[in-house]
């Protein structure tokens, strides 16, 4: 058994869906039938099935009718979101996160604001953990909300789905709330021409490739031999270099191969969030016994669908080599740890926030592929790990004192 991070929850019923999304005989579309359970709930938002959540952002950001508008997103951010901020023709604006958070300064946006330094905002719900709406309501400028990991999930306050609290929302389903082979929803307030006359696409070779690629790993699971990719063992953070795979983006209209599997996904959403809710709520108990962990601002009461945040509490001069130790003590357990995302702005004093938020993240597998058993196996490692780290932090610091 090797626990990997990118493991869709798929059963039988995807399998199915996608076979038949070939067949030239439906008397109803994949993508038809989406955009009618989606728009049941989108409160009168126009909805638009697309290719993917970043292209989802490129047309939200365009649909504001601004020139060249200056973005504002949080400095700790998948740095795709920064790229589709790019296409939309805008330049995006990081500002710094809030101390252990991947919320924005409030004070630090607001002061951008009041200096006319910011034309609109993309706020990111990342890892599942949404920004203070409340406060972004207040600022008096355009926002989409990027609920890239909240797809269907209702938010607690509103009791509506999350994407509706801005100007537009953006869902994900590339291994996010739901999976299915990339493909993203845009919840507008006003239609958008330019995505009206678009035509949903054949499949091609390439959304064929990541269909069998997914297919293959959410049939085996944990039982993937671990010199597939996706396996290595774990290396010390490199917070400034951003995988190729960030930069792409994904332009066009959903296809019926995506659109059949995240509508089987949207049918089984309360079975894939109770599994989701399950496994939070088992790290969250190992979490909250361990001495040198700590969760982020608001995850007490958030249910992590894909992976669980936590920050690494020990010393600065043993935190590289702790983080470095701790995540090899779960890949001796056979728990495979996702590396945090690099942070875009080059100057540490610019955003010291986002940098000592990725130094301390650990990112554990809690997707609802996992079942009660590897989750428990999960949560025993993650003790066993804190144990070790915090033998190691005191001798040495024992040393230091002698």
């Amino acid at each position: 058994m090797h626990v990997r991070i990118n493991i869709p929850a798929w059963g039988c019923r995807e399998y199915a869906y996608s076979l038949l999304s070939v067949l030239p005989f439906k008397t109803r579309t994949y993508t038809e039938r989406l955009t009618k359970k989606v728009r049941k709930e989108a409160d009168g938002r126009y909805v638009y099935l697309l290719s993917s959540g970043r292209f989802c952002i490129v047309s939200a950001i365009q649909q504001l009718g601004l020139t060249h508008p200056r973005v504002a997103v949080p400095a700790y951010v998948c740095p795709s979101v920064i790229q589709a901020i790019r296409q939309s023709q805008a330049e995006p604006v990081l500002i710094d996160v809030e101390a252990g958070s991947i919320q924005f300064d409030a004070d630090r946006l607001k002061q951008n604001i009041s200096d006319s330094l910011i034309d609109a905002i993309v706020a990111p719900n990342t890892y599942g953990l949404s920004q203070d709406y409340a406060c972004l309501s207040t600022l008096n400028v355009p926002w989409i909300e990027d609920a890239a990991y909240q797809a269907g999930v209702i938010d607690d306050v509103s009791k509506r789905v999350c994407g509706l609290r801005g100007t537009a929302g953006v869902w994900s389903f590339n291994f996010k709330a739901l999976t299915s082979v990339g493909g993203g929803v845009l919840l507008s307030r006003e239609k958008i021409n330019a995505l009206e006359t678009l035509k949903h696409p054949c499949i091609g070779p390439a959304i064929t490739g990541r269909f069998v690629n997914y297919l293959f790993r959410s049939i085996f699971r944990t039982h993937i031999p671990v010199f597939f990719p996706g396996a290595e063992l774990p290396q010390p953070y490199d917070l400034k270099t951003i995988r190729r795979a960030f930069m792409q983006v994904s332009a066009g209209l959903m296809s019926e191969l995506q659109a059949a599997i995240a509508l089987t996904q949207w049918q089984k959403r309360e079975a894939i969030y109770a599994a989701q809710r399950r496994n939070s709520q088992i790290v969250l108990s190992a979490v909250n016994q361990s001495p040198i962990l700590r969760l982020l601002k608001g995850q007490e009461t958030t249910v992590m669908a894909h992976l669980f945040p936590v920050l690494l509490d020990v010393p600065k001069p043993y935190l590289a080599d702790a983080v470095l130790r701790f995540r090899r003590i779960l890949y001796e357990h056979s728990i495979q740890t996702e590396t945090p995302y690099p942070v875009a702005c080059e100057s540490f004093t610019a955003v010291p926030n986002a940098y000592k938020l990725a130094s301390r993240l650990i990112l554990v597998p809690c997707n609802a592929s996992l079942n009660e058993k590897q989750m428990k196996h999960i949560a025993r490692t993650i003790e066993i790990a804190s144990q070790a780290i915090s033998r190691m932090t005191e001798h040495r610091k024992d040393n230091n004192e002698e």
